[in-house]
């Protein structure tokens, strides 16, 4: 149980430098990739839903810590984003790549609708449907088009022998 939390340290650590210095910039058509969801969503889809729904806390608690106005607001929605892809996770095939790049898809989407509903709440943003048309709607192609190279990658590596 340890290691695999200094795994998920590790891991968030990782993407989340990977995210500030070559992604942080990067904007294109209102979104950019979300590293920190695309390995929450690899994270749950390999552990179970306990799982997700923690490293979601995690990592949710994290980047409300760095990024956000208000505390609580990412880690209620990747909590919540962690929970469901395990939950999803248990009921599907899971080397379908076309389930993990759906699976991506609607964690992406729940989790900006999650977020943004909240944040309108709050009177943090003042469009719902804008926020989610401009920034979440690319953004979750964005995250399927890296998780389609992350499963290319992990089939690549994954199938060859050790010997």
């Amino acid at each position: 149980m340890m290691k695999k939390i200094l795994i998920l340290i590790a891991s968030v650590l990782l993407c989340l430098i990977l995210q500030i210095t070559l992604i942080g910039g990067v904007q294109a058509k209102g979104g950019k990739p979300d590293l920190l969801l695309i390995l929450l969503v690899l994270w749950a889809w390999n552990t179970d839903w306990k799982q997700g729904l923690l490293a979601g806390f995690f990592i949710g608690l994290l980047e409300d810590i760095l990024f956000s106005p208000l505390l609580g607001l990412n880690a209620f929605s990747l909590s919540l984003t962690g929970f469901v892809v395990g939950e999803v996770k248990e009921r599907v095939y899971e080397e379908n790549v076309v389930a993990l790049l759906l699976v991506t898809a609607a964690a992406s989407l729940l989790n900006g609708i999650v977020f943004f509903s909240w944040a309108r709440i709050f009177n943090i943003f003042s469009s719902f449907l804008g926020k989610i048309s401009s920034l979440t709607l690319p953004t979750s192609l964005y995250n399927c088009l890296l998780m389609f190279f992350i499963f290319l990658i992990k089939g690549k590596f994954g199938r060859e022998k050790i010997h």
